[in-house]
């Protein structure tokens, strides 16, 4: 009878677990991508690593592997004339991007790398780094 009773806990305890973390057994948070975002630190649509006046970020983004590295595509926009200008100079260019070096949650690399035209100024690709909570390198 005893065996039964720690039987029945024992399924009393596995219940409420599941119940406690809406049916699925806790796991690994997926990363986080650190920046200025609009719409989220997991798989963003759109980023930008710091919070400026928004005139080169990366939108349209659409993420192919997001685990221990993330890969993915989108478009680069620039707008010329923020904030001065009535009437911007937008121009969108093809963009890939990697993020990589998982620490305490984040990624604490990122790629961006232009496979067509690249905006002037900057070069083809480059690498920036996150730490000591943000980012470093060429910021755009």
């Amino acid at each position: 009878m005893g065996r039964t009773i720690r039987q029945l806990a024992g399924s009393a305890v596995a219940a409420a677990a599941l119940v406690l973390t809406g049916g699925a057994a806790a796991g690994p948070r997926a990363p986080h991508l650190v920046g200025c975002n609009e719409s989220g630190p997991v798989r963003p649509v759109r980023y930008n690593p710091i919070c400026n006046d928004g005139a080169r970020t990366i939108i349209r983004l659409h993420w192919s592997n997001w685990s221990r590295s993330a890969a993915g595509a989108g478009r680069f926009y620039t707008n010329t004339c923020v904030p001065s200008c009535a009437r911007g100079r937008v121009r969108l260019y093809d963009v890939t991007v990697s993020a990589w070096r998982v620490l305490g949650g984040d990624y604490t690399r990122f790629r961006y790398h232009f496979p067509h035209r690249i905006p002037r100024g900057l070069p083809r690709s480059w690498t920036i780094s996150y730490y000591a909570g943000r980012w470093h390198g060429r910021l755009v």
